[in-house]
This record gives structure tokens, C-alpha cells and sequence, in this order.
């Protein structure tokens, strides 16, 4: 494979498919078309009286005091967030090169270098059904940009800076070879952790599988706490985070805030509760503690919705963005029926749907106050 050379451009490129790179390039263009056109058109709102009032008698100063800045505040905060949406994306699943002293990988402002020396951890999750594997290079060499971070967290994988990229990239086997054998060589301390599981990745890419494994660790007396309780915090936090984001941007009355923090909170500990009072009726045994840290894991997906959520919501289309967030919706109230189903071994998962139905109705309501 070619290295890159200084800062030319490499002559040989790790890229994916057709269609990933059709579908970055496409979200890229809707993003930034739609989020111009708001720009301009917040300014066209506000400068027009101005300019009918030239033809008048009015005052131009006092008509332009009238203009109400929210809108196009809005839209200046909405350019800034569709430039890290868009960085974001570039970020994910990134086009992958050689420099001559590390990993080339392609962002929104061009080719940047991570050098060997400053890779700590190198994670890699195989598929046992996909036959696929995602790899997680991690680091120090990112102080200031969030994006690379975000990937990391996605992921459940710590908050260190992360280059990810799956076994569909071009030439997959020989660049892994060349990165262990080049972070060995620069860094001997690196870890390379074949082992490393993302409950995110697996929530989404083998959703019945890992539940399988899940119910089967919680039947256990070494079941992963630890995962848990970090999704436990993770995912209703990332949802009330993104959630308040998405208010700040739409705006509204005083106490949507205080109203999504609460039907969170309240979603949790019924959603607790319901796992819980199911060891009443149907058999099986469930403390209520593993009925807390299992909850969460369920709506890992609908956590990770919300992220293009806020993106559609920066870029000015809201109804996509409740679109999103009802499938969000509809994902994890599936997901709680199947762990229902799996977790007390029942033949169907039609059973569970009753108290799906009522957590769909406090998440409804949730989307219905943000987008409200």
C-alpha cells in the first residue's frame, strides 16, 4: 500500500463501498443545503422590513429594533451545529490512508496523520453472525475536536479520541497487519484488546444475540455489572442531553426542560419497576437491581437515534427529525419485548407488548413536548 507522503494527497486510498460513500456525500449535501437555506432565509426575514421601510416614512432604526433576533440566532447556531454534523459523519466509518509516520485518515478539512507513536489501544469486536469485525483505534493525538471522541463514546469505549473502521474497508486484512506491526514497533505498551465488546454495536448489529447473552449473564452470578451501570448512566443522560439541545434550538415554554428531565427519569424507574413486578406473574426471578441495569440496555438504539435527531433538528427539518424519533421509539419498545420474552422464557413476545404500550406512551410524549 502507498504511503502518504508529507502533505500531498495518498495515491492509494482504503474507501468503502459505493453506497456508503454515495450515502456520506448525500447526508453531507442535504445538511449543509438545507441549513443555507435557512441562513438565508432567517435573514431575509429580518432585513426586509428594514428594506420597506426605505420606501416609507418610518424609521429604519426603530423597525430594525422590532426584528426579533431569535430566528436568526437560530440560524447561526444551526450553521455551527450542522459543521460538526458534518464532521461527524466524515468521522465515521472514514476514507484511510499510510503516512510515512502513521494512519492517514480522511476528514471534512482534508487528510490528517495520526502518528504510531501516539496509539494507545487498538479494540477489536468480531461478529459471530456477520462475520464482520469493527476495529477501534484509539488515542491521544486529538486535544481540541469532540468528533473523534463521540465516535469513541458511541461506542461505549471510553472518551478517547477513535478512528473506527469495519472489515467492508478496501484491503481490511493488509492494514491491519500493517497497524499491529507498526504500533508494536512505535509503541510497544499499546494494547491490542481482541476482545472488546461495544453494547451499542451489538444492541444494533445483533440485537436477539446479545440479548440471548445478556439475560444468560444476568442469570449468572458474574454477569457484566460493569457494562450496565455505564449504560445505565450513559443512555439516559445522552437522551435528556440531546433532548435539551434539540429545545434550545426550537425553543419554547419554560418548563419543557424540567417536564423531559422528569419523564426520563420517571421512564427509568417504571421501566425498572415493569421487569421487576413481571416475576409475579410469570416464571422466573429477577432482584430489582438487575431490573435497573438491565432497562437501559434496550434503549442503547433510540439513544443513538437521537444524534441524527439533533443533526435534522440543527439543519431546519424537524418533522424528519420526529420521524427519527419515533423509530426510535418503535425500536426500543421492540427490544423490551424480546428481553422480556427471553428473560422469563415465554413463547411469545405478545405478552410483553402491554407494558411496551405504556412505556411508548411516556417516550410519545417526550418526542410530543420537544417537538411540540
Amino acid at each position: 500500500m502507498a504511503r502518504l507522503q508529507g502533505d500531498d494527497k495518498p495515491t492509494y486510498i482504503l474507501s468503502y463501498g459505493r453506497w456508503v460513500r454515495l450515502g456520506r456525500l448525500g447526508a453531507v449535501i442535504l445538511l449543509a443545503g438545507v441549513a443555507l437555506v435557512r441562513w438565508a432565509l432567517a435573514w431575509i426575514s429580518f432585513v426586509r422590513p428594514v428594506l420597506e421601510a426605505f420606501s416609507t416614512s418610518a424609521n429604519r432604526l426603530d423597525v430594525l429594533a422590532a426584528q426579533p433576533l431569535r430566528p436568526l440566532i437560530a440560524a447561526h447556531l444551526s450553521l455551527v451545529l450542522v459543521a460538526g454534523a458534518i464532521a461527524f459523519l466524515y468521522d465515521v466509518l472514514p476514507d484511510l490512508s499510510l503516512a510515512d509516520d502513521g494512519l492517514a485518515v480522511r476528514t471534512v478539512l482534508g487528510w490528517k496523520s495520526i502518528p504510531w507513536s501516539t496509539v494507545k489501544v487498538v479494540r477489536i469486536m468480531s461478529s459471530e453472525t456477520t462475520r464482520r469485525r469493527l476495529v477501534l483505534v484509539q488515542g491521544n493525538w486529538a486535544r481540541w475536536s469532540p468528533w473523534p471522541r463521540l465516535v469513541s463514546v458511541c461506542l461505549g469505549a471510553g472518551y478517547e479520541p477513535g478512528v473506527l473502521l469495519t472489515s467492508d474497508i478496501r484491503d481490511f486484512k493488509p492494514l491491519m497487519r500493517c497497524i499491529y506491526e507498526e504500533v508494536k514497533q512505535a509503541r510497544p505498551d499499546a494494547l491490542f484488546d481482541d476482545e472488546f465488546l461495544s453494547p451499542s454495536a451489538l444492541m444494533v448489529l445483533e440485537p436477539t444475540v446479545t440479548l440471548d447473552s445478556l439475560v444468560d449473564e444476568a442469570r449468572s452470578e458474574g454477569w457484566p455489572l460493569a457494562i450496565s451501570a455505564q449504560a445505565m448512566t450513559a443512555v439516559p443522560a445522552g437522551l435528556v442531553l440531546v433532548q435539551l439541545l434539540i429545545l434550545l434550538l426550537r425553543g419554547g415554554a419554560w418548563w419543557k426542560p424540567l417536564a423531559i428531565v422528569g419523564l426520563c427519569e420517571m421512564e427509568w424507574l417504571i421501566g425498572a419497576l415493569y421487569l421487576y413486578a413481571l416475576a409475579e406473574f410469570f416464571p422466573g426471578r429477577l432482584e430489582f437491581q438487575e431490573a435497573l441495569l438491565l432497562y437501559p440496555l434496550p434503549q442503547i438504539p433510540r439513544a443513538l437515534l437521537t444524534v441524527p435527531m439533533a443533526m435534522l433538528v440543527a439543519t431546519g427539518v424537524p418533522f424528519l427529525a420526529a420521524m427519527v424519533g419515533l423509530a426510535g421509539v418503535l425500536w426500543a419498545v421492540t427490544l423490551t419485548a424480546l428481553l422480556v420474552q427471553r428473560l422469563y422464557r415465554l413463547d411469545s413476545a405478545l405478552p410483553a407488548l402491554v407494558g411496551g404500550a405504556f412505556q411508548a406512551l411516556l417516550q410519545f410524549l417526550a418526542l410530543a413536548i420537544v417537538f411540540g
